[in-house]
């Protein structure tokens, strides 16, 4: 059986891939003014269907904006590169988990702004899918 926090482990060991070492998940995330990357990683509520159990994951890759004679600015090729490399990483993935299988895709894939915390991220909304079945 997995459950939410084996899907946030899961994804945990997933996003080291992508060269980010601060990485944190629902429950441990730093606040105020973002001054270095992150990745956060929080899992919605699991939803049982006949065959899968489906979860909806958001992974944020958080960059801090750069400030330029204009102000804070997005460090738009640094987004674009997470942005690739999370297209790359996070997208049709299979395995087993305690010896349950489950497939991950990327559902949405965005680039969005955090004004109060001075930063930008790449917005990836998976679809986690865990067999329902034994």
């Amino acid at each position: 059986m997995i459950v939410t926090t084996d899907i946030q482990d899961i994804l945990y060991k997933d996003c080291k891939a992508i060269g980010i070492s601060e990485i944190y998940e629902n429950g441990t995330i730093p606040t105020g003014e973002v001054t270095t990357e992150r990745i956060v990683i929080i899992a919605k509520s699991q939803q049982p269907e006949t065959y899968w159990k489906k979860d909806f994951v958001e992974v944020n890759l958080v960059v801090p904006d750069v400030t330029t004679d204009k102000g804070e600015q997005a460090n738009l090729i640094r987004l674009q590169e997470l942005e690739r490399t999370a297209q790359s990483k996070l997208d049709n993935v299979c395995g087993t988990y305690d010896d349950t299988c489950y497939n991950y895709s990327i559902y949405t894939i965005g680039i969005e702004e955090d004004t109060d915390l001075k930063c930008h991220f790449v917005n990836v909304k998976i679809l986690f899918n865990v067999l329902n079945v034994k």
